[in-house]
């Protein structure tokens, strides 16, 4: 990308609707090309080379929070790729 590009978004979404962005962000990786816009921004972000995934969960009460972070450099650098485990159900 080269340029200091930031692009935020909040908002309550059912379920079904999680479902569907989640998929198209996994889309968005396999294409090695995600594009996110709104009604004021947009931003094309090309994932390549080794990517940082950072999860974190927690809960607090009747809260949870799940936050996913992935992080990658415009050209791939040498790095080992950690191991996790994700098992739905």
């Amino acid at each position: 990308m080269g340029e200091d590009t930031l692009f935020k978004h909040e908002s309550l979404q059912d379920l079904d609707s999680v479902i569907a962005y989640l998929e198209a962000v996994r889309d968005g990786f396999a294409q090695r090309r995600l594009t996110l816009a709104d009604q004021e921004r947009q931003i094309i972000l090309e994932p390549m080379g080794l990517v940082r995934f950072n999860l974190e969960a927690k809960c607090k009460g009747q809260g949870c929070k799940l936050t996913l972070k992935f992080a990658w450099k415009d050209q791939p650098a040498d790095q080992d790729a950690g191991n996790l485990t994700i098992a739905v159900g």
